[in-house]
C-alpha cells in the first residue's frame, strides 16, 4: 500500500505544476518562455502517464477502482489521447466473427496496426507476479518460568521442553518449508538449535533446552533474574524471520532441587528422580568417612554385595554394613538433626526444596535436615557399593537401601534419629514409615496428591537414566 500511496502523491504533484505552468503559458508574452514551459507540461504529463500505468495495475490487483480526483487526471485529453499500452502488455488480436478470415492470433508491444477484416486489438494487462508462499504459524510455550541449575545438564529437551515451538504449516498459501529454531539463555548457556522441514499442509512440535554453562551458573546462591531468546527463521522457500523474542525467566540458585513442574496443561512433570544428583560419592570427604566407618564394622571392611548364600544371610550382611556408616556418622561426624523441614508444596507451578551436598553438611560440623542427612547417608552406601534408595513423602524424606543387588527387598532408616537414637530404633522407625506409605497406597497416588503421596528414588536405576553426581 506504501507504493500505492507514493504513486498518487505523485500524480497529484505533477498535475498541480502543470496546472501552475498553465497560468504561466496564459500570462507569459514571451515565446521562448512559452515554448520552455510548453515541454515542461509536456515532461509532466509522461511522468503522470507513467505513474498513472503503475497505479492502475496496482489498483487492478486490489480490486479498487481508481479514486475520484485521480480518475479525474486520468480521464483528461491530454492522457486520453497519449495513452498507449505500457511496456509488457500484451495485445491481442480477436478474431472476426465465423466465415471471416483471421490474420493474426496475437501481436506482442504492436501500436497503431489494423489487421484483417472485422480484426480488433484489445489491450490485456500482464498476470500480477506469483505472491510469496505464506509464512507458516509459529506459537511458543514454555514448561516454566524458573529453570533448575543444579542438574540442568543431565535434563534433555524430551525430558524437559524448557521451549516448545509448534510451527502449523496448513495455511492458505503454505508451501514445504525449511525452518531454523534456536533458544538460548542469555549469559548463561550454551545455543539450544534445531532444523527441521515442515511440509505442506502439517504441523510440527520442537522442544529446545538449552544447556547452562556450569561456570555461570555455579555462583547462584539465590535465585535470579535472566532473559531467555528465542528466535525461528524460515530458510526455504524464502529467507524471513518467523519469530524473535525475548522472554523473562529466573534461575534456581545451585542449591535448589526442583522436584515437580506444572506443565501449562495442568499435568505434573515429576522429577523427583534427579534427587539422585545430590548423592555424590566420590567426594575426599565421603571417602574418608567411609574409611572411618569401616572401623565400627566388625570385620573392619566393606564387602558390598558379597559373602551370602541366602536371603537372611544377605540382609544381615547389608545390615551390617548400614550399621557401620550410621556409627560413623554419629560418633565421627556428630551429624544432628536440624529442624529444616522439607518444603513439599507448589509456587508458581513448582514444588523445590533447597538441599545441600553431603560435604557441605559435614563442612557445616554435621548439621543436616530430612534430605540433607538422607544425601549423605546415601552417599556413603553407593561408595560401599551398596544400593542406596532415598523416599519422599509428604514433608520428609529418608533414606533405604536393597538387601541385595537384583532383589527387590528394601531397608529403610530414619537419618534423623542418628544423633539421638541407636541404630536399631532408627531402623525401626524407618521400616514403620516405609509400611504406612505402602499400606496407604501412597506410591500409588499422583505426585503431591493432597491426601498424600510417596515417592521411591531408585539411585543405582537413576544412575542407569543418566542422573550422575553433582561433584
Amino acid at each position: 500500500m506504501a507504493r500505492k500511496e507514493d504513486l498518487e502523491g505523485h500524480i497529484r504533484e505533477s498535475y498541480d505544476l502543470i496546472r501552475e505552468y498553465e497560468d504561466i503559458l496564459r500570462l507569459s508574452g514571451d515565446p521562448k518562455e512559452k515554448a520552455r514551459t510548453r515541454r515542461a507540461i509536456e515532461e509532466q504529463w509522461s511522468l503522470i502517464e507513467g505513474y498513472l500505468s503503475e497505479y492502475r495495475l496496482l489498483c487492478q490487483r486490489n480490486g479498487t477502482p481508481l479514486p475520484a480526483g485521480i480518475g479525474e487526471i486520468a480521464a483528461h485529453p491530454e492522457i486520453a489521447t497519449k495513452r498507449q499500452t505500457p511496456p509488457g502488455t500484451e495485445k491481442v488480436v480477436s478474431a472476426p466473427p465465423p466465415g471471416g478470415p483471421v490474420y493474426i492470433t496475437h501481436i506482442d508491444r504492436a501500436e497503431a496496426i489494423a489487421i484483417g477484416d472485422g480484426a480488433r486489438v484489445e489491450s490485456r494487462e500482464p498476470a500480477p507476479a506469483a505472491a510469496q508462499p505464506a509464512p507458516p504459524g509459529v506459537s511458543v510455550s514454555l514448561l516454566t518460568r524458573i529453570v533448575p541449575t543444579a542438574y540442568c545438564h543431565h535434563l534433555d529437551a524430551t525430558t524437559f521442553p524448557l521451549v516448545t515451538l509448534t510451527l502449523d504449516n496448513t495455511g492458505q498459501g503454505c508451501a514445504n518449508a525449511g525452518v531454523h529454531a534456536s533458544a538460548t539463555i542469555e549469559d548463561y548457556s550454551d545455543t539450544a538449535v534445531a532444523s527441521l522441514r515442515v511440509a505442506q499442509g502439517e504441523q510440527a512440535r520442537v522442544p529446545l533446552l538449552p544447556l547452562l554453562k556450569p561456570a555461570a551458573v555455579a555462583t547462584l546462591n539465590e535465585i535470579r533474574p535472566a532473559t531467555l531468546r528465542v528466535s525461528v527463521e524460515q530458510a526455504a522457500p524464502t529467507d524471513r524471520t518467523l519469530y524473535d523474542q525475548t522472554h523473562r525467566i529466573r534461575l534456581h540458585a545451585r542449591d535448589t532441587a526442583l522436584l515437580a513442574v506444572e506443565a501449562p496443561d495442568g499435568s505434573i512433570v515429576d522429577l523427583t528422580g534427579y534427587l539422585a544428583a545430590w548423592v555424590t560419592p566420590r567426594r575426599p570427604e565421603i571417602e574418608q568417612l567411609l574409611r572411618q566407618a569401616a572401623e565400627h564394622h566388625p570385620r573392619r571392611h566393606f564387602v558390598g554385595y558379597q559373602g551370602a548364600s541366602t536371603l537372611a544371610q544377605r540382609a544381615k550382611i547389608v545390615r551390617a554394613q548400614a550399621r557401620a556408616i550410621f556409627t560413623a556418622l554419629k560418633q565421627d561426624a556428630h551429624l544432628v538433626y536440624v529442624n529444616s523441614p522439607l518444603s513439599l508444596g507448589r509456587q508458581e507451578g513448582q514444588v523445590t526444596q533447597r538441599v545441600r551436598l553431603p560435604a557441605e553438611s559435614l563442612a557445616a560440623g554435621g548439621s543436616a535436615n530430612c534430605i540433607d542427612g538422607t544425601a549423605l547417608f546415601a552417599s556413603l552406601l553407593e561408595l560401599a557399593a551398596l544400593d542406596p534408595l532415598i523416599v519422599v513423602v509428604p514433608g520428609h524424606a529418608f533414606v533405604g537401601w536393597r538387601t541385595w543387588r537384583g532383589v527387590e527387598r528394601y531397608e529403610f532408616l530414619e537419618t534423623t534419629m542418628i544423633g539421638t537414637s541407636d541404630f536399631g530404633a532408627a531402623l525401626q522407625a524407618g521400616q514403620a514409615q516405609y509400611g504406612q506409605a505402602l499400606t496407604r497406597g501412597y506410591f500409588s497416588r499422583g505426585l503431591f496428591d493432597p491426601g498424600g503421596f510417596a515417592r521411591l528414588v531408585d539411585v543405582a536405576a537413576c544412575r542407569a537414566r543418566g542422573i550422575y553426581p553433582l561433584e
